[in-house]
C-alpha cells in the first residue's frame, strides 16, 4: 500500500507544483492589451508586444519598469532577439493609398536607435532571420534570398555551424554561408510548416504543422519526431526541451489554452498552468530554465511564472 501512494504522488506532483506556483503578473489589461512576450538570451528582459503587434515594449526585469522602443506596425510579430541581448530584428509594416509596404529593422533596447537594413517594399512575404552570428541577417524572397550587414560583431555558434535555416515555399531550407549551397527539406509533404525555429545548440529544428501536431528533427532532415498537437513551440537555452501551448477555438475565437513543456523525445510532457477560467498563451522559458513568460489572452495581460 505504501509503495502504490508513493507511486501515485510521484505521478501527481508535477501537476500538482505546477497549480501552486502563482503567476506574477506584470503588465497589461484588457483595456490595454500585451501579448507575446519572450525573454531576452541574458535574462534581464522582456520584450512584447500590443493588440494586432502594433510596437514593441521592453520590460525590465531588474527596474520593474516598461518602455516602448518602436509604435510602428506589425513590428510585434515573429520578432527576435540578438544573441548578446542588445537588438531586436524584425519587420515593420506601413500603409500608403491602403497598400502595404514593409521593411526590415534592427531595433537597439538601449539606446531606442534603429538601422533599417531595406528599402520599403510592397513584396515581403516572408520573415527575416538572423544569421552569421548575428552579423548579418537572411530575407527570404519570392525568387531566392538577400543578405544584409548588421554591424554587429560575429559571434560564434557553439558547434561552428555556418548555416542559416528560414522557411519559403512549404519547405525547410538550409543555405551554407561557406559554399551558398541550398538543402531543401520537406519531412512532411503537402504540409504548410509555421512557427519554425532552429535550437540553441543549432542541432535541431522544431515546427509546427498548419492545423497539425508539432514535429522535431535534426538539421540535416533525420530522425523526424512528433511531439503531438500543440502550438507555437520555444526552446530551453539547453536545447532539451520545448515550452508550447495547447489552444483551442470555436472557428473564431480561442476557447482555452494551457501551457506544456516536453523533452524533444516526446517524453515528460507536463501541463504548467490547467486552468479552466484563464487562456494562457504565448510562452518563452528563461534563460536558465527556472521561470517562464506568458500571456493571458482572456484579460490581456502579460504573466512572470517559477517553474521550479
Amino acid at each position: 500500500m505504501k509503495n502504490s501512494l508513493t507511486i501515485f504522488f510521484l505521478l501527481l506532483a508535477p501537476l500538482l507544483f505546477a497549480q501552486t506556483n502563482s503567476p506574477i503578473y506584470l503588465t497589461g489589461s484588457i483595456e490595454d492589451i500585451s501579448m507575446s512576450p519572450v525573454f531576452s538570451p541574458d535574462g534581464n528582459k522582456i520584450a512584447y508586444t500590443k493588440a494586432g503587434y502594433k510596437g514593441i515594449w521592453i520590460y525590465d526585469l531588474t527596474l520593474n519598469s516598461s518602455k516602448q522602443i518602436t509604435d510602428e506596425m506589425a513590428a510585434g510579430f515573429g520578432y527576435k532577439w540578438s544573441s548578446d541581448s542588445k537588438s531586436i530584428l524584425t519587420r515593420v509594416a506601413k500603409y500608403e493609398d491602403l497598400k502595404r509596404y514593409n521593411a526590415v529593422k534592427v531595433f537597439n533596447v538601449d539606446s531606442d536607435q534603429s538601422s533599417q537594413l531595406t528599402d520599403y517594399k510592397s513584396m515581403m512575404p516572408y520573415l527575416p532571420e538572423w544569421t552569421e552570428g548575428d552579423a548579418k541577417v537572411l530575407l527570404p524572397t519570392r525568387d531566392n534570398f538577400e543578405i544584409y550587414l548588421t554591424g554587429k560583431p560575429k559571434l560564434q555558434y557553439r558547434n561552428n555551424s555556418e548555416k542559416s535555416f528560414f522557411l519559403k515555399d512549404d519547405k525547410i531550407i538550409a543555405e551554407d554561408a561557406t559554399t551558398n549551397k541550398l538543402d531543401y527539406f520537406e519531412p512532411i509533404k503537402d504540409a504548410q510548416y509555421i512557427n519554425f525555429s532552429i535550437s540553441p545548440d543549432r542541432t535541431k529544428i522544431v515546427f509546427e504543422v498548419m492545423g497539425g501536431n508539432i514535429f522535431v528533427m535534426n538539421v540535416d532532415g533525420t530522425n523526424l519526431t512528433d511531439l503531438g498537437k500543440g502550438n507555437r513551440p520555444r526552446w530551453s537555452s539547453d536545447s532539451g526541451k520545448l515550452i508550447y501551448m495547447i489552444a483551442e477555438d470555436d472557428g473564431q475565437d480561442y476557447t482555452g489554452s494551457d501551457i506544456y513543456t516536453i523533452n524533444i523525445d516526446g517524453t515528460q510532457k507536463i501541463n504548467l498552468t490547467n486552468t479552466r477560467d484563464r487562456i494562457e498563451m504565448n510562452p518563452s522559458f528563461s534563460p536558465e530554465g527556472k521561470k517562464i513568460v506568458f500571456d493571458v489572452i482572456n484579460d490581456g495581460s502579460i504573466y512572470l511564472m517559477n517553474i521550479e
